[in-house]
């Protein structure tokens, strides 16, 4: 699973696949200072029935011999259907597929067109908030806005918000989240920690899904 920006800013992968999302805690209700780009985006983005979120995820660590990891994917839901998804790509080519229908998990193998299914306790909600940690988008970590204005992002002039975390768990990592919007709308996301840099290119960032076919199994996947 995306385990959080401390994690997130290691050269290491930050994403645990030995547990399926049936076994991710609840998130916590933090305090938050935060700007009106935020607020307008995400913050609303969680109140809303549907959430469509599409993103390339690239690690950095702090020495540069360390490279860089790439993480592609994509998690959506609606709340309303107690239906929701996740595709992922690893830097190493891993995929990792999962779909929930009400109470049942279901874990994808598309190479394989096959699957296996479990019992789901959690709420959409809780799911789709779990793989969006590492995001710090203003669910489980306390957030504090230092800066904002307007800067250059990979070419482009975009107004930013810029916050320090307070880790829910204690850790004295300083971590400052940066994130950029297009016509108000969110861009992209730069973490910086002691650890590295973690930035996001959001594709997509939506309350609506247009297809819903990807919150059910396809009609040509057997179960194992």
């Amino acid at each position: 699973m995306l385990s959080g920006c401390t994690s997130g800013s290691n050269t290491e992968s930050s994403v645990d696949t030995s547990k399926t999302p049936a076994e991710i805690p609840q998130q916590i209700s933090v305090q938050k200072d935060i700007g009106e780009l935020l607020e307008s985006t995400f913050m609303e983005l969680w109140k809303s029935d549907t959430v469509d979120i599409e993103v390339s995820m690239t690690v950095e660590g702090k020495e540069k011999s360390s490279g860089k990891q790439v993480y592609q994917y994509r998690v959506a839901g609606s709340k309303k259907n107690r239906s929701a998804m996740l595709e992922m790509e690893e830097p190493d080519g891993k995929k990792v597929h999962y779909i929930i229908n009400a109470d049942k998990i279901y874990n994808i193998d598309d190479s394989e067109k096959t699957y296996t299914v479990s019992e789901y306790k959690k709420t959409v909600d809780s799911f789709i908030k779990a793989y969006t940690t590492d995001m710090n988008l203003g669910m489980s970590e306390s957030l504090k806005i230092a800066d904002s204005g307007t800067a250059d992002f990979d070419g482009k002039e975009l107004d930013f918000e810029k916050y320090s975390v307070k880790m829910s768990d204690g850790a004295g990592e300083n971590i400052t989240v940066t994130y950029y919007f297009k016509d108000n709308k969110p861009y992209a996301e730069v973490m910086q920690s002691d650890r590295g840099k973690t930035t996001f290119t959001f594709k997509k960032v939506s309350d609506t899904i247009k297809d819903e076919n990807i919150l059910k199994v396809s009609k040509d996947h057997s179960e194992k």
